[in-house]
C-alpha cells in the first residue's frame, strides 16, 4: 500500500500535491472564464480606441449642451455608444444604433430625430425617423425600419441623432450626436464562428472580427448572463452604473409607446 511505504513527511507532501491538483481542476473553469472575459473586454477596448474612420469624415459622439443650455441634464450628456473615431462596421442591412439618453420624455415631449445620409450627403431614409423618448433616462437603441432601403455592402453612411430639451429660460434647444457606419460582408469565417458558438455568446465572433454594431447589440441582448462584460463595455463611456438598468428600444412616434426591452436570460 502507498500509505505503508511512504514516510509521514512524504505522505504529507503527497496529500498536499493531490489536494492542489484537485483544487486546480475544480477552479480552472472559473479562471478560464475570467480570462476569456478579460480577453474579450481587451478586444472591445482596442476596437473602441483604435478604430479609424476613412477619409476626413468625423463626428461627435457626445452632445455639446451644458446644464445651463439644457436644464434636464444632471451629470451626463447625450452619448452615442460608438468607437472614439465615431465610425464602426456592421454586417446588417438594418443595424441597431445605441445611445445613452440623459433624460426621459412624456407624451407631450418633442420627438427625437434620426437621419441617415450616404457619402453624397443624400438622405437614405424616406424621411427622418421621429422617435418617442422613454419615460426615464438610460441606454436606448434605434433599429432601422425594414420598410426603408437596406444598407449596401461597401458603402459608408453618416447618421445624425438629436433630442430636444429645455434651457434655463424655458426655451427648447437641441442636443445632437453624429457618426459613421460602414456595411461590410460577413466573411465565411465569421459565419462559421457564429454557427458554432453558444447563443448567449453571439457577441464574441463580432468582437473578434471588429464588427462594432453587432457586437454591442448582441452583448446587450445577453447582458443578464454576461453582466460583468456588459458593465465593462459601459465603463468605456463611464456608464457602468447602468449595468443593471433596463434598456429601451425607441419606437417610431406613430407606433406603440416605448417599452422596456425584456431582460433575456
Amino acid at each position: 500500500m502507498i500509505r505503508q511505504r511512504l514516510s509521514p513527511w512524504r505522505r504529507t507532501v503527497f496529500i498536499c500535491a493531490l489536494t492542489t491538483v484537485f483544487s486546480f481542476s475544480f477552479l480552472s473553469p472559473i479562471f478560464i472564464q475570467q480570462a476569456q472575459a478579460q480577453n474579450i473586454f481587451d478586444r472591445i477596448g482596442r476596437m473602441f480606441n483604435n478604430s479609424r474612420g476613412e477619409g476626413n469624415a468625423s463626428g461627435r459622439s457626445r452632445g455639446g449642451a451644458t446644464r445651463s443650455q439644457c436644464s434636464q441634464i444632471d451629470s451626463k450628456n447625450l452619448i452615442a455608444l460608438v468607437p472614439n473615431s465615431t465610425e464602426g462596421l456592421t454586417t446588417q442591412e438594418y443595424p441597431q444604433f445605441w445611445f445613452y439618453l440623459p433624460f426621459g420624455g412624456s407624451s407631450q415631449s418633442p420627438p427625437a430625430k434620426f437621419r441617415l445620409l450616404n457619402e453624397q450627403k443624400k438622405s437614405v431614409l424616406t424621411k427622418p425617423l421621429l422617435l418617442s423618448l422613454p419615460e426615464k433616462k438610460g441606454i436606448a437603441s434605434i433599429s432601422l425600419p425594414s420598410t426603408e432601403k437596406p444598407l449596401l455592402i461597401g458603402q459608408r453612411y453618416h447618421w445624425y441623432f438629436n433630442i430636444t430639451c429645455v434651457n434655463d429660460m424655458g426655451m427648447n434647444t437641441k442636443i445632437s450626436v453624429d457618426g459613421w457606419i460602414k456595411r461590410v460582408e460577413a466573411t465565411s469565417g465569421l459565419l462559421q464562428q457564429i454557427k458554432h458558438i453558444g447563443h448567449q455568446q453571439q457577441y464574441v465572433p463580432y468582437v473578434e472580427n471588429n464588427i462594432w454594431y453587432e457586437a454591442v447589440s448582441q452583448l446587450a441582448k445577453s447582458r443578464v448572463p454576461h453582466q460583468q462584460e456588459w458593465a465593462n463595455f459601459l465603463s468605456l463611456f463611464k456608464l457602468e452604473e447602468l449595468a443593471n438598468s433596463p434598456i429601451y428600444e425607441l419606437k417610431l412616434q406613430a407606433d406603440i409607446p416605448d417599452q422596456e426591452l425584456s431582460q433575456k436570460k
